[in-house]
């Protein structure tokens, strides 16, 4: 891949169920780093209503992003920082992954959860991604910039 760029891979089991994520971000500007690709294969026994974990794994993976690159709770003299969701710096549309997969493996297995189940594996897929692409190991998140 070219220099700045990089992809990570994560997995997690929980729910009796298992899902591995590849994460790929374009971090040539390190200070602005875009998940441009996210892959994700899910394995939740019966897939009961396959579009809508599709659904929820992409919403999984912006969490992800959003755990690592962008939001979280600032604590300032006791008192915290962000005092409404405006202040809250989630991932928005136009940082969402530029291209999404899903792809569900088929299984006659008992259903098993998909809540958050791909979260922690997008979430750690970006920090790896992220840390190849600029050589650092980052060690709290989300990323100060």
């Amino acid at each position: 891949m070219p220099e700045g760029t990089a992809q990570g891979v994560a997995v997690h089991e929980e729910y009796g169920s298992c899902v591995a994520c590849l994460a790929e971000i374009d971090a040539t500007d390190p200070k602005n780093p875009r998940v441009t690709k996210v892959v994700m294969a899910a394995d939740v026994g019966t897939a009961v209503n396959p579009s809508g974990l599709e659904a929820q794994l992409m919403g999984t993976a912006v969490d992800g992003i959003s755990t690592v690159l962008r939001a979280g709770l600032h604590i300032d003299r006791g008192a915290v920082r962000e005092g409404s969701f405006a202040d809250f710096h989630y991932a928005r549309q136009r940082h969402a992954p530029l291209a999404f997969e899903a792809h569900i493996i088929p299984s006659d297995g008992e259903p098993g959860g998909a809540g958050e189940l791909g979260v922690p594996a997008a979430a750690g897929a970006v920090a790896n991604a992220y840390a190849r692409a600029t050589g650092t190991k980052p060690r709290t998140f989300p990323l100060g910039f």
